[in-house]
């Protein structure tokens, strides 16, 4: 959950008027512990990590406990990210945490963040790990190094 927190994290360095990182990196983030996002749905047969089962961690709400899965620090796609720093988020096609990724992108974008979202065809949750296994994850760390690179530049 480490894109999922990164965002919670930067909300609460916001809301608390702390400093804020240069850019944000969010791999294949859950941003939505409400699961309501399209591609829960559309990608259930898809996704080698978390679909074809209700038994995963998307459906378990030992995480949650008792808390409101609309907090912004728990779903960060229910923050407010004006004033954020720039975000590059990568997906893969067949997550069922697709929707995350394009939501808190495009609610970002609109409130005036610089976002780069890219989602990769036919790859799956946090696919950026196979490192140099996979074409797909050789061009996301190069599209990461090109990020930080620009961020450090600025």
């Amino acid at each position: 959950a480490g894109g999922g927190l990164a965002l919670a994290l930067c909300l609460w360095l916001k809301n608390h008027k702390e400093p804020l990182p240069s850019g944000v990196i969010a791999m294949s983030p859950w941003t939505d512990l409400t699961i309501s996002g399209e591609s829960v749905e559309t990608n259930f047969e898809k996704d080698p990590l978390f679909g074809k089962t209700r038994d995963s961690m998307l459906y378990n709400k030992d995480y949650l406990g008792e808390n409101d899965p609309t907090n912004e620090y728990i779903s960060p796609l229910f923050g407010d990210y004006e004033g954020f720093p720039p975000l590059l988020i990568q997906v893969g096609s067949y997550e069922m945490l697709l929707s995350d990724s394009v939501s808190v992108a495009a609610k970002a974008r609109e409130q005036g963040v610089k976002v780069r979202l890219s989602i990769y065809e036919g790859m799956f949750h946090i696919f950026q790990m196979a490192a140099k296994m996979l074409p797909e994850s050789k061009r996301a760390w190069i599209e990461i190094g090109k990020f930080i690179s620009v961020l450090t530049n600025d």
